[in-house]
């Protein structure tokens, strides 16, 4: 059974990059960040979960097999993991628009990587890799029901805020089945099942 968190009031900042892409990262000993250049929706799927649940991220929570793997094969989609020790702890998705703008779709590090001094690297290596793919703008968007310290992050980084939209979500509360994934994961079965035939 699906249980769901009452309505709740979400401002929406929507913020562009004014400032000097870095053509470089210094990350820590041990850490790295790569590009994952075959489409996977289990990855994507798991990162999406991982990183996106304990800010009750829901837009994609319904997505089964197939919409991923449409999603992630369009050529307009790059997806980076950042490595900890040999760890997953944070990835990077870069949407191009067909104006050419490269949106930061989805940002951020799992749990236990927060607090580290990794999402300021990340955020500007958001910024590095959205310039190289040639973006006419580099956008994104954060909401007051993300990290709190998601917007000041990005202002750091150089993203001035644009607009501001106010509307009421109902967000996924931390018991809501959704977050098991179960559709997607019967789908990914039916799908392989049916490949190998």
């Amino acid at each position: 059974m699906t249980t769901k968190q009452a309505e709740t009031a979400v401002t929406t900042w929507f913020l562009t990059f004014n400032g000097k892409a870095k053509s470089d990262i210094s990350w820590p000993e041990g850490v790295q960040l790569v590009e994952a250049e075959i489409a996977c929706p289990e990855l994507s799927q798991f990162m999406f979960r991982a990183v996106g649940a304990r800010w009750r991220w829901f837009s994609r929570l319904s997505w089964d097999y197939q919409q991923w793997l449409a999603y992630l094969t369009t050529q307009q989609v790059r997806t980076w993991l950042l490595w900890v020790k040999g760890t997953p702890a944070g990835y990077i998705e870069l949407l191009k628009h067909p104006d050419q703008s490269v949106e930061i779709k989805f940002f951020g590090l799992l749990p236990q990587f927060i607090g580290q001094g990794l999402g300021q690297r990340l955020a500007e290596a958001a910024v590095m890799l959205a310039a190289q793919w040639q973006a006419s703008k580099i956008w994104l968007h954060t909401c007051s029901a993300d990290h709190p310290s998601a917007l000041k992050n990005y202002q750091q980084a150089g993203f001035v805020v644009t607009d501001i939209q106010h509307s009421v979500e109902t967000l996924p509360s931390l018991n809501d089945s959704r977050l098991l994934a179960q559709d997607f994961v019967y789908s990914a079965l039916a799908y392989h099942i049916e490949s190998a035939g």
